[in-house]
C-alpha cells in the first residue's frame, strides 16, 4: 500500500507492518514468492509479496523493473555500465549500499529513457531550454 507523502508500507513476517519512506529504498529483488527490500539504513527487509505485487504499488513512484528478478529506485542508481562478465549492463547503487546488479538486455533503453525524461523534465522546470532560441518573427522558420 502506498501512503502520502512517498510512504510504502511492507508487509513483513509475523503479520508485522513497517512504514518506510520510498526515497530510502533503493533496490528490490525476488526472493520466489516473496521480496527483499534494500533500504540505505536497514539493510534488507523481506516483503511477503512478490515482486510483482511490490512493483504495483512502488512503479507509479518512478521504480523500475530491471531484470527479471531485480527492481531499483532509479534515484539510487550511481551509474549503467557494461558488464565485465554474464549479463550485457549492469546498474551500481549509490553508496553505502553500493551493490551491482544486472539489467536485461530488454529493460536497458527504458532504464535510459527514464534519466532522458527527468533530464528534461528537470531543464524545462529550471527555464533553460536546451539548445540556442531563435527570435520569433520573419526568417526564424
Amino acid at each position: 500500500m502506498t501512503l502520502a507523502c512517498g510512504k510504502v508500507l511492507l508487509h513483513l513476517a509475523g503479520r508485522r507492518h513497517r512504514v518506510v519512506d520510498a526515497h530510502e529504498i533503493y533496490s528490490l529483488e525476488a526472493q520466489g514468492d516473496e521480496t527483499d527490500v534494500r533500504l540505505r539504513a536497514a539493510g534488507r527487509l523481506r516483503d511477503l509479496r512478490s515482486l510483482g505485487e511490490v512493483m504495483r504499488e512502488l512503479g507509479p513512484l518512478g521504480f523500475m523493473r530491471i531484470h527479471r528478478n531485480h527492481a531499483v529506485n532509479p534515484g539510487r542508481v550511481r551509474e549503467i555500465r557494461p558488464a565485465a562478465t554474464g549479463s550485457l549492463w549492469e546498474v551500481r547503487l549509490e553508496p553505502p549500499v553500493n551493490e551491482v546488479l544486472p539489467v536485461s538486455r530488454g529493460s536497458l533503453s527504458a532504464l535510459l529513457a527514464a534519466y532522458r525524461s527527468s533530464a528534461r523534465l528537470t531543464s524545462s522546470r529550471s527555464g533553460r531550454s536546451r539548445g540556442p532560441r531563435r527570435p520569433a518573427g520573419r526568417g526564424s522558420r
